[in-house]
């Protein structure tokens, strides 16, 4: 395998992702999938790994980092990386995860893991991103607003088979003008996981998608989705530039380039099994 993104159903809201290229496994968020953390186990197994290279929580939300997931997962997958937002989290459960992820380094120091918060003085001492190389690519979030959603850690996600931008909650139309100054992120996109589960705030535009082309979308709803997510406004945004949508409402996402191939493949699982939901194939525009 070149390159595999999973996106899993939740029984609540919130997101969770992995992401596996070559001897890295990373875990977007942390929470537990619907079917439970053996779902990860199994996701790790495919690659022959019982443990996490990186976790990486792109906002202290509730449905970003969820205490008691927390806990199973760094008691599980001793992640050898933890990757934080900077700010410091508003509500009790956002601070019991902080407090116990920057004890952790103590508690098992025998694994050298290594708590990392994307702080300004961190990201000031960063080189600007080679294009069409393979190294992930962090963005600077705006370490002024008063908005945390804005404050949620963005990246992208690279490989020799597909890219993959994860942007947490952000949610300015300001951060998103900026990030279009960076020829990286408008050429190198090829999944876009909508920001804020598909919300309608100001940053996924006509403008954004028509610059960036991503080749396929995904949005992180569970089977309630009370929130209606994608937005309606959003939906149509995709559909009038034939991106296809793929959401976690029904079911589990798997996007996977094989080693050696061109093309990529993207489906949508159904949550009882009986079959795909959808199913795309496309070139990475690494292969173009």
């Amino acid at each position: 395998m070149e390159t595999r993104l999973r996106a899993y159903q939740l029984d609540s809201e919130g997101s969770l992702f992995s992401h596996y290229k070559p001897g890295v496994f990373t875990l977007i968020e942390a929470r537990i999938p619907k079917a439970g953390i053996l779902d990860i186990i199994n996701e790790l197994a495919i690659f022959g790994k019982t443990k996490i290279d990186c976790l990486h929580i792109t906002s202290w939300d509730i449905d970003h980092c969820k205490y008691d997931d927390l806990i199973q997962i760094l008691n599980k997958f001793r992640p050898g990386l933890i990757e934080l937002p900077f700010y410091d989290p508003e509500t009790e459960e956002g601070k019991l995860c902080k407090n116990t992820i920057e004890g952790y380094e103590v508690v098992h120091e025998r694994y050298k893991p290594n708590v990392h918060a994307w702080t300004k003085v961190w990201f000031d001492g960063l080189s600007p991103a080679t294009p069409k190389t393979t190294g992930n690519v962090v963005y600077r979030p705006d370490f002024e607003s008063s908005e945390s959603n804005d404050k949620s850690l963005m990246q992208l996600l690279r490989s020799n088979g597909f890219n993959v931008v994860s942007l947490g909650d952000v949610e300015s139309a300001v951060i998103a003008k900026r990030l279009l100054t960076c020829e990286v992120f408008k050429n190198e996109i090829d999944v876009l996981i909508l920001p804020h589960h598909g919300a309608d705030n100001g940053f996924i535009t006509g403008d954004l998608l028509d610059q960036i082309k991503p080749k396929i979308a995904i949005c992180s709803s569970n089977h309630g989705n009370q929130y209606r997510h994608p937005k309606e406004k959003i939906r149509s945004l995709l559909s009038n530039r034939s991106i296809p949508l793929l959401t976690t409402k029904e079911g589990d996402i798997i996007i996977e380039h094989v080693k050696g191939g061109i093309h990529t493949s993207a489906r949508n699982f159904v949550s009882n099994n009986t079959g795909l939901q959808g199913t795309h194939v496309f070139v990475s525009k690494r292969y173009h």
